[in-house]
């Protein structure tokens, strides 16, 4: 009895050690795949976001890798435009309120976003050979800055957001087979400098970096704007902005096999202007001609037309249904009294 007590007694404890073993393993497992996953954030560039940010930025991930028909387009944003300003204002920050360039250099001075080298062409490639550091960006394009233990310090009258002037942005037009609707998502955007010359008269524009706009969204979606003078309420963000196409901008390039510019394909102005109206006709006629109309409304409307041009019949005196109705009554109540039998008279009427 003693021994089978002993017996029961060692296996107990050898189960409650090999329990206590396994769960160390788990827990060290556990915490080496956290580590990781946060390594490849880091490395990946995404910013790092708490889990219901995470959550929040990837439901607004607009999926287009299984579209059946995309186009890509580059546009330049102008801000001098009026429609556009919304983005160059504040040129300095006013309290929490700060412009789109702003809101991008603070965030790259913390390390919370990756921004990609601007290659000659406009062509983005978000690899790690291409990643551009905050030093790099600073030095570049000759900000004013200070390091304090390591870290680099510049102050907001060094921020050169008086002197971005323009945006390139890349956008996909596709379609989406789901909702069957065309849409529009905003892939990337490069901040432009425009700077002029010694005499004041020719402006070079200087692109700085690439940087995917899904990693910059998660900021642009809490900083409020003002998008009209007539009603100054901050009722939309940058990221309403770009989602609803609020802005104005004029085509640089599409995706195409040569990998060229409009400018490269159109060297005359004339034509390049040409060639960015009809592209934008054929964004607009996609989504037109995904659509039906019924016929009838189509003949009414061509009737419609030939009316007021004379060429139909006049309106006044064409039959409408209660006329129509009051016709066809009066001719029945007609025929039916000439069909009955003629009335007697009982007053000539014999008797037996």
């Amino acid at each position: 009895m003693k021994r089978l007590f002993l017996t029961i007694t060692i296996g107990l404890c050898s189960l409650l050690i090999a329990q206590t073993i396994s769960a160390q393993d788990q827990e060290s497992s556990l915490r080496d795949r956290i580590a990781k996953r946060q390594n490849q954030q880091s490395n990946s560039g995404k910013p790092p976001l708490t889990v219901r940010a995470q959550i929040m930025n990837e439901s607004q991930t607009q999926e287009i890798d299984n579209a059946p028909w995309m186009r890509e387009i580059y546009r330049f944003i102008d801000l001098e435009k009026e429609k556009n300003a919304t983005l160059y204002y504040p040129v300095t920050p006013i309290g929490e309120r700060t412009n789109l360039f702003t809101l991008i250099f603070r965030h790259l001075q913390n390390g919370d976003i990756t921004v990609y080298r601007y290659k000659l062409g406009g062509a983005e490639v978000f690899t790690e050979e291409n990643r551009e550091t905050f030093k790099d960006v600073l030095e570049d394009f000759n900000i004013m800055y200070r390091q304090e233990n390591g870290k680099f310090i510049v102050e907001d009258v060094d921020i050169p957001s008086n002197e971005v002037l323009g945006y390139y942005v890349k956008e996909a037009w596709y379609f989406d087979k789901n909702n069957s609707i065309v849409d529009i998502k905003t892939l990337a955007i490069s901040p432009v400098i425009i700077r002029q010359d010694d005499f004041g008269v020719d402006r070079t524009r200087y692109p700085m970096f690439w940087v995917p706009y899904e990693n910059i969204r998660p900021y642009t979606s809490r900083m409020p704007i003002m998008v009209s003078s007539l009603n100054n309420a901050t009722t939309l963000t940058i990221n309403d902005y770009f989602t609803k196409h609020l802005f104005e901008g004029d085509i640089e390039k599409t995706t195409n096999v040569r990998d060229l510019t409009l400018a490269q394909l159109y060297p005359d102005e004339a034509k390049r202007k040409e060639a960015q109206k009809k592209i934008e006709a054929q964004l607009k006629e996609f989504n037109a001609n995904l659509w039906v109309y019924n016929d009838s409304v189509a003949a009414n409307n061509a009737a419609a037309q030939a009316n007021n041009k004379g060429k139909g019949p006049s309106i006044k005196n064409a039959p409408t249904a209660n006329s129509t109705t009051g016709t066809t009554r009066a001719t029945v109540q007609k025929e039916a009294k000439s069909q009955s039998a003629p009335a007697r008279s009982m007053r000539n009427r014999k008797r037996n």
